[in-house]
């Protein structure tokens, strides 16, 4: 079985001898996650005109996913990213992000404007001047999030 590793740097040899011994096999594609339990990331590597930037979380707007393609958008640019968006859920999941529908997770900092609309829906407009969509099923829990 593939598995990721997400931790300090002084700690992946180990984690990787201990899984590897246990018949794990370490990979960046894996869907099952191993992630050190209090480890915090506080920035992200994303691709823009082919080239790899490290991200700060303060710095993201919103993420979204198109299939297998992940985007990040921060107020100026829009990067390539490899991590899915239930990764990024769990490694910013303290910092200020929510997911809003199926396919996007945004800062909660970020967020300029919120619009409600019928059928229960939001429409946020975000820092970059992007609109996106709070679905249905991510109503309540956004709600309670932003405290509405």
């Amino acid at each position: 079985m593939k598995v990721k590793i997400i931790c300090r740097k002084e700690n992946y040899d180990h984690y990787e001898k201990m899984l590897t011994v246990g018949g794990f096999t370490i990979s960046e594609d894996a869907a099952l996650i191993f992630k050190e339990e209090n480890y915090q990331q506080d920035s992200i590597a994303g691709m823009y005109n082919n080239r790899y930037e490290l991200i700060h979380y303060p710095d993201i707007v919103y993420i979204e996913s198109f299939g297998h393609d992940i985007m990040l958008h921060t107020r100026d640019k829009e990067y390539s990213i490899k991590e899915k968006l239930y990764e990024i859920e769990g490694l910013f999941e303290n910092k200020g992000f929510v997911r809003i529908n199926r396919s996007c997770v945004v800062n909660k900092k970020q967020i300029k404007e919120i619009i409600p609309t019928f059928n229960t829906k939001f429409i946020l407009t975000m820092r970059n001047n992007q609109k996106v969509e709070v679905t249905r099923s991510y109503y309540t829990k956004f709600k309670e999030y932003i405290g509405l």
